[in-house]
């Protein structure tokens, strides 16, 4: 198909989909489409990468053989390099596999803010690395909590004499 053939049937898909809503519509969607033509342009590629930056290993060294040779080949981005033969017949994933998926890859992380929180538990429950994690603890568990760990005593009379913390797991967090 020509370039002409198919800016054609992107322009008739667009005249199908909002001719009913009027003119003056379909005419701003194509000089949209106008506009993004006008504005394409050829990018040149090197035929090599000339960056010096060293990637850790998706996993380390001393993972178990099965994290080493196929979940960090997945974790890579290179899962369709796997034979199939190389994933379990059954479908079942080995325990404990996950505990070596340490990514570190957030940009931003969240933090906790204890007068904001109303502690009903949705910031664990939701999380969808299960990055974020709630803890209550006893009064006398923070005598040797580490400086600045943020915790505070929780709201109720039945939960008197316990204290309640939500932190985030910086190496599984993707933000």
């Amino acid at each position: 198909m020509t370039r002409e053939e198919a800016i054609e049937k992107i322009k008739n898909a667009v005249e199908k989909t909002y001719g009913r809503k009027g003119r003056k519509i379909v005419q701003r969607n194509f000089d949209a489409i106008n506009a993004s033509l006008a504005a394409l342009h050829e990018v040149t590629l090197p035929d090599a990468a000339d960056s010096d930056i060293e990637f850790q290993p998706p996993v380390p060294a001393e993972a178990p053989d099965f994290v080493r040779t196929i979940t960090a080949t997945l974790i890579a981005g290179k899962g369709d390099e796997l034979p199939v033969s190389a994933i379990p017949a059954d479908g079942s994933w080995p325990l404990g596999t996950a505990a070596w998926e340490k990514r570190s890859i957030a940009l931003e992380l969240p933090k906790w803010d204890a007068e904001l929180c109303i502690e009903c538990g949705k910031c664990p429950f939701v999380c969808p690395h299960s990055a974020i994690r709630s803890k209550v603890f006893t009064e006398d568990e923070l005598k040797d909590a580490p400086e600045g760990f943020l915790s505070r005593p929780m709201k109720g009379k039945e939960f008197a004499g316990l204290h309640v913390a939500y932190q985030v797991a910086p190496d599984d967090c993707t933000g």
